[in-house]
């Protein structure tokens, strides 16, 4: 069992870098993130808690099953451009890129992970065939899995029962735990319950100007690149590329920009004792110290200054 706090953004991105995962903090305010996890024999479960906006852009590299389970009544969560319903479980395989958005204060949600070989031979090989395959058309076009009310509640209250009571349950409980959550998940995932349909549904468009654009800002970390520039890099034209940010992302590219650029500037402030502030942010490419100044303060809530002095630790070691 693994509890984890994170009070950063930058903090909580270190550990995400071994699983593919991208991680941008786009509401202000001071980052936290709390989880719990627990490694089962046959699957990991969590659940978490983000107190500020972030935005998720990950590809599942390992083959599992990476199963969402939004906290009752929660709203608002948005994945790859597209909002969905309470209640409504999301699930993603080996291979599928994401972007998810999590609004600012969403409450907990679950998460479980199963592999494919594991699922497999409780859901079927034949089944987990075709469910990849109805996986791959979707691509959260429409809503699916709107499955039974009843055994997704149960799936939560399960697994919320073995994480708040983990310390006091002896090994057969959690085991017994742990079949119930696999055999809820088998439910949950019934093809003949679900909605999908194998069709000759594409991925919007606008997903994958984004995605091609975040891959591009990610491999060249270049903080100077123009909209243009960025425009071209994801072959579209300007206009197309705002209107797909809007629409995925719900913040232009420039606004997208802006606020990596304030989180890589914040993480070397501290990291960096070397570089005066208008040396950092002349490398970056910012013009108008003033400007940026007032950006930095609505963002972290302290000014560039009062970061560089926390990140100033004197050391008397050798007096």
């Amino acid at each position: 069992m693994t509890d984890l706090e994170f009070y950063s953004i930058d903090e909580y991105r270190k550990v995400l870098i071994n699983m593919d995962v991208y991680a941008t903090q786009l509401s202000p305010g001071i980052f936290s993130c709390q989880q719990r996890q627990f490694e089962l024999p046959k699957v990991i479960i969590s659940d978490k808690f983000i107190n500020t906006s972030v935005q998720f852009h990950a590809r599942i590299t390992e083959d599992c099953f990476y199963i969402v389970i939004p906290y009752k009544g929660a709203t608002g969560l948005l994945v790859n451009g597209k909002g969905f319903l309470a209640n409504q479980p999301l699930v993603f395989k080996q291979g599928q890129e994401i972007l998810t958005r999590i609004p600012k204060h969403y409450p907990k949600y679950y998460v479980v992970i199963i592999s494919s070989e594991e699922l497999a031979s409780y859901y079927g090989s034949e089944n987990l065939s075709i469910l990849k395959e109805v996986l791959d058309y979707q691509y959260f076009d429409s809503q699916g899995f709107s499955s039974n009310i009843n055994t997704l509640n149960n799936l939560s209250h399960t697994i919320d029962s073995l994480l708040n009571n983990r310390h006091i349950l002896n090994y057969q409980s959690v085991i017994d735990a742990q079949e119930t959550i696999i055999h809820l998940l088998c439910d949950l995932l019934s093809l003949s319950s679900t909605n999908l349909t194998i069709s000759s549904i594409r991925k919007p468009r606008q997903f994958e100007i984004v995605s091609r654009a975040l891959n591009y800002m990610h491999k060249t970390n270049d903080f100077k690149m123009t909209i243009p520039e960025l425009a071209k890099a994801s072959f579209c034209c300007v206009r197309t590329l705002e209107y797909s940010f809007k629409q995925i992302i719900g913040m232009t590219p420039k606004q997208y920009i802006i606020t990596r650029r304030l989180q890589q500037i914040h993480i070397t402030l501290k990291e960096d004792k070397t570089k005066t502030i208008a040396e950092l942010t002349k490398s970056y490419g910012i013009v108008n110290q003033g400007r940026f100044a007032q950006d930095y303060f609505k963002f972290f809530n302290e000014y560039p200054s009062d970061t560089k002095k926390q990140s100033q630790v004197v050391d008397y070691s050798g007096q």
